[in-house]
């Protein structure tokens, strides 16, 4: 299995009802908001890390239905973190055809916001929109879609 960057897949996914704190098996939807709550004054990077393992470890989950299924439940005061994580989601559901469940539909980010904070206004900002997945709108949370290649070979290749 995908432990972090670099490491190889060894052995399958362990069923949903069984994990522990320790790195042993592919994080599911449901784990990402214990791990993404960060306070507001620390930087986003372990506010990314959990998502982007989480996009690593659906790009080499023989089972990419049992990483969702479970809706993720948070009652912190983070407007964006159900609305990033329902996008990405969202996104890697529909590119793999993955059945969407109810949840990821119920979350909407209170204005349009790029992913992982950054001002949404600017060229950079323009350039992603034109790039970002169609379900980028419906949550109005924004990304380049080759942040759904982590964990693939694909991942390295320049993105545009």
């Amino acid at each position: 299995m995908a432990l972090w960057e670099g490491e190889t897949v060894a052995q399958a996914t362990k069923p949903a009802q069984a994990r522990s704190e320790t790195r042993g098996w592919l994080f599911r939807a449901a784990d990402l908001p214990r791990l993404m709550s960060v306070p507001p004054s620390v930087d986003t990077g372990p506010y990314r890390a959990p998502l982007l393992q989480f996009i690593w470890d659906w790009n080499v989950a023989p089972d990419k239905a049992a990483l969702i299924s479970e809706a993720p439940v948070y009652d912190g005061d983070d407007p964006l973190l159900l609305p990033t994580l329902a996008v990405v989601v969202h996104a890697l559901a529909d590119r793999d055809g993955v059945p969407l469940p109810g949840w990821v539909l119920g979350h909407r980010a209170p204005e349009d916001v790029m992913m992982f904070g950054w001002p949404f206004d600017g060229r950079y900002a323009q350039w992603v929109r034109m790039r970002s997945p169609a379900v980028c709108a419906q949550h109005r949370v924004w990304f380049h879609p080759r942040m759904l290649d982590k964990g693939t070979p694909d991942w390295w290749l320049p993105w545009d």
